[in-house]
């Protein structure tokens, strides 16, 4: 059985809800969550059982790895290197709707992520204190979904937390940008010459 909060529009997740959840989702829960995109789903990146649930629940191949948000620079240095190019980027149009793909600080790989500009969004991972994960709350392939009533439908009693802001806008989903080869790997809502023209920018 799930955890349904509903929490009204333009407003945070109450104080004792968020702790709540804060205290679940370190437990290695699963939730769904309004981002400024679309209804997201994801878990703590510590939870190894809540991302292989998400990978269940969507049907997503393995190899493809999920977006990660963090509150803020200091935390996306924790996990991630930090370059030049992508501190400038992060200036300029973190939060919102821009993921960038930067090496992983440990290990082998890169990580893909973003600072939400979706104030309940923001609040869970800045709650939470490490990176939650993020990806569309749908199966793969699948559109997006906008509202708290259809995620409840597809998803109410297979995923721990559901947090219920109605319905939001309908919005081109967060641009992927690759820091090091400077290239675009998903289109969205931030272009490639709105980026590279930043990259240009002499200070």
């Amino acid at each position: 059985m799930n955890r349904i909060i509903k929490v009204g529009k333009n407003k945070g997740i109450p104080k004792k809800d968020l702790l709540e959840i804060v205290g679940m989702l370190k437990k290695g829960a699963s939730i769904i969550y309004p981002t400024e995109t679309s209804y997201g789903m994801g878990c703590s990146i510590k939870s190894r059982k809540g991302i292989e649930k998400i990978y269940s629940l969507k049907g997503r191949e393995k190899e493809k790895d999920f977006v990660v948000l963090f509150s803020g620079k200091e935390m996306a240095r924790k996990y991630g290197v930090i370059s030049k190019e992508a501190e400038k980027l992060m200036e300029k149009f973190m939060p919102g709707a821009l993921n960038l793909v930067v090496g992983k600080k440990k290990g082998k790989g890169n990580i893909c992520f973003r600072i939400p500009k979706h104030r309940i969004a923001f609040d869970l991972v800045k709650g939470l204190g490490e990176g939650l994960i993020s990806t569309s709350c749908n199966k793969s392939g699948g559109e997006p979904i906008y509202s708290g009533k259809k995620a409840i439908k597809a998803f109410g009693g297979k995923i721990d937390i559901i947090v219920d802001c109605g319905i939001i806008p309908k919005r081109k989903p967060s641009t992927i940008f690759d820091v090091k080869n400077k290239k675009v790997l998903r289109k969205g809502e931030i272009s490639e010459r709105e980026i590279l023209n930043v990259l240009d920018e002499k200070k």
